[in-house]
């Protein structure tokens, strides 16, 4: 087996050394706001208004992503995506253009500019979004509006839950004011953290002064998670010593976003400080493939979110992201990954 030394020097070889600072404050400059509401989760839909301010005197491009961070093809968000409108500060309704299917322009605005548009979900994986009268499955490329020539703002995001609903939030975002609010330091660390907002069921447990967190949506028991949690730690744990010490989470903790349900989609989809988990089996007939899933995704936390293929920094969410760099990033994890179980 390749030791510690030799993997960190080979993969080190083939890729560029994403640093922490990833995620530092931009420069002073109004954050785009985001918020998301759910005035019919039982249809499937959610709504999304997001603010823009102190914008130069030239047309909005505005853009819904054609890829997402961890998958190499096409998928066109924008085909979800309906009811557009875009209005000033006073009310007044903006006049839009759609020049192409994944964007729209505001071509004239006073240097502000709220739009408001609804986004249809009903698929839980690592790829697209679900909304229903239970939680919201949230992976942002496929939910939120972004303007090109922004990128480097800082942006924050409100979950606002359905009528009468007590819903928290599950996410790598970094926190707000309130438990329901939530910052990004720029667009790239937004677009890479995915979001549960339910009544999930939550574990913790801390290895060598980090905190890890299993939030889970499914139909089973609380003995079933409590099994899983202690399982997750034993590969957290086992991973640490292979490569001898944990990365500096960003929002203080990493979190596996696991849903179980009869109606997900088997999935898995890593991020820097969080990986998605989806299947529709149970805890109970799926345990074993749900522990291959987290050891794959979780040395992803290392092996191409922090040790990362130069040709996927920074991730395009307008093309294609093209690597040679797959049989490394891909390939070592996978295999890797079972030997942590």
């Amino acid at each position: 087996m390749i030791t510690r030394v030799a993997l960190l020097v080979l993969l080190a070889t083939h890729t560029a050394i994403v640093p922490p600072g990833g995620v530092a404050a931009a420069a002073a400059a109004a954050p785009v706001a985001y918020r998301f509401t759910f005035p019919e989760p039982h249809h499937h839909w959610m709504q999304v208004e997001v603010s823009f301010a102190e914008l130069d005197p030239v047309p909005l491009e505005l853009r819904v992503s054609r890829t997402s961070p961890g998958r190499y093809s096409l998928h066109d968000f924008a085909k979800n995506v309906y009811d557009v409108q875009a209005f000033d500060p006073s009310g007044r309704e903006l006049r839009t253009s759609r020049p192409d299917p994944s964007g729209w322009t505001v071509p004239e605005h006073g240097g502000a500019v709220t739009v408001r548009y609804k986004v249809f979900g009903d698929r839980i994986d690592g790829t697209y979004l679900a909304v229903d009268s239970t939680h919201a499955h949230i992976n942002m490329p496929a939910a939120i509006m972004w303007a090109r020539g922004l990128d480097e703002r800082p942006a924050t995001v409100a979950f606002v839950p359905p009528a009468g609903a007590s819903w928290q939030v599950a996410t790598q975002l970094l926190p707000g004011s309130t438990p329901l609010d939530f910052t990004a330091p720029n667009l790239q660390y937004l677009m890479d953290s995915p979001s549960e907002f339910g009544a999930f069921a939550l574990r913790r447990f801390g290895v060598d002064g980090h905190t890890f967190r299993v939030a889970l949506h499914h139909t089973g028991s609380s003995s079933e998670l409590d099994a899983l949690a202690k399982d997750v730690e034993k590969i957290v744990r086992e991973q640490g010593r292979l490569f001898g010490e944990y990365p500096a989470y960003d929002p203080g903790h990493y979190t596996f976003l696991v849903d179980y349900l009869p109606y997900a989609d088997g999935d898995g989809m890593e991020h820097r400080n969080s990986t998605v988990i989806t299947s529709s089996r149970t805890l109970g007939s799926g345990h074993d493939d749900l522990l291959d899933t987290v050891a794959h995704e979780f040395f992803h936390g290392w092996n191409v979110e922090r040790i990362r293929p130069r040709s996927l920094e920074p991730f395009n969410f307008e093309a294609p992201n093209m690597s040679g760099e797959l049989w490394l990033a891909e390939g070592f994890t996978e295999y890797y990954g079972p030997l942590t179980l």
